[in-house]
């Protein structure tokens, strides 16, 4: 019966894992693309009422927006200081998204060195703010086992709004890192500070 037990609790705990595995990034411990993907639209239909156009204030929520950040010259950091350093660089700054944001928000490893995060009941402008934030404790870090290693972010921002889907906000979000990319990096621009 023991023995029974054990391999009872032995299955659980396989479970438990495995439920874990299937929705965190294996490297940064972030939620994956797919969880943020699925969660966020939830989070994105219960902000926005698709049949009317009128914002739903459940559990307070009036407004939903969405960050796409993206480690400036990442390639440049893989191929100086190699590989193992660059995994170093992606946990510290998925780290320190992560304590950036509240609980309820959903963060996550977006692929290669893009992260995503979905703020909820946050406004364009507080979402832009608290990426704006984020970016400059990232910038402030110090690796100091890496002389002269310095790491910076850009952030693109962009809100929901009745209408367009959650993807499209989450292009629009892209977009907006793309110009802050190609607008001198470790900045954040709002997709309203472009259209």
């Amino acid at each position: 019966m023991e023995e029974l037990e054990n391999k009872i609790a032995e299955l659980e705990q396989t479970i438990r894992v495995l439920k874990y595995d299937l929705i965190h990034d294996s490297l940064t411990s972030l939620k994956t693309r797919k969880f943020l993907e699925q969660e966020g639209k939830i989070y994105f239909d219960a902000t926005v009422n698709r049949q009317d156009g009128r914002r739903l204030e459940w559990f307070g929520f009036k407004n939903l927006s969405f960050v796409m950040f993206d480690i400036d010259h990442f390639k440049s950091i893989n191929d100086t200081y190699g590989h193992a350093i660059g995994d170093a660089v992606l946990k510290v700054v998925a780290k320190n998204i992560e304590e950036g944001v509240r609980k309820g928000d959903i963060a996550s490893r977006w692929g290669g060195e893009e992260f995503a995060v979905v703020l909820l009941g946050a406004s364009e402008i507080r979402a832009a703010t608290k990426a704006n934030n984020i970016r400059k404790d990232i910038e402030r870090l110090g690796f100091n086992n890496i002389p002269g290693m310095h790491v910076t972010i850009s952030a693109g921002v962009a809100a929901a709004t009745p209408d367009i889907t959650f993807e499209e906000m989450a292009k629009r979000a892209d977009k907006a890192l793309y110009v802050a990319k190609e607008s001198g990096r470790n900045q954040v621009v709002t997709y309203g500070d472009i259209e």
